[in-house]
């Protein structure tokens, strides 16, 4: 046997019965199902929106750096590279180790 659920249109006020639209005026009438749509909606516009930001300069410098036709610009932009991956390494220890103790 199979329940019957009766959802009032928030828009219009007729009753529906197992939809989740409105047959009168074909409103969303489903919380759950309105609530994901809209979640859908806001994560494709802030894809949309990251898409079109542009990077920072400095970020387009660094890039353009590491591909530069000049090889000293080249070694030495991948030698700034090595030297901040050892800094934040070691950082990311040091805040291991402080937790560690901490806890």
């Amino acid at each position: 046997m199979s329940q019957i659920s009766y959802r009032k249109c928030l828009e219009c006020n007729t009753l529906n019965e197992n939809s989740d639209y409105c047959q009168h005026c074909g409103a969303i009438i489903n919380i759950v199902l309105k609530r994901k749509l809209e979640s859908e909606e806001k994560a494709f516009q802030k894809l949309e929106q990251q898409k079109q930001e542009k990077p920072s300069a400095i970020t387009t410098f660094l890039k353009g750096t590491l591909t530069h036709p000049n090889l000293i610009v080249r070694l030495f932009a991948k030698t700034l590279y090595s030297v901040w991956m050892l800094v934040m390494m070691i950082g990311a220890a040091l805040a291991f180790v402080f937790s560690y103790i901490a806890a």
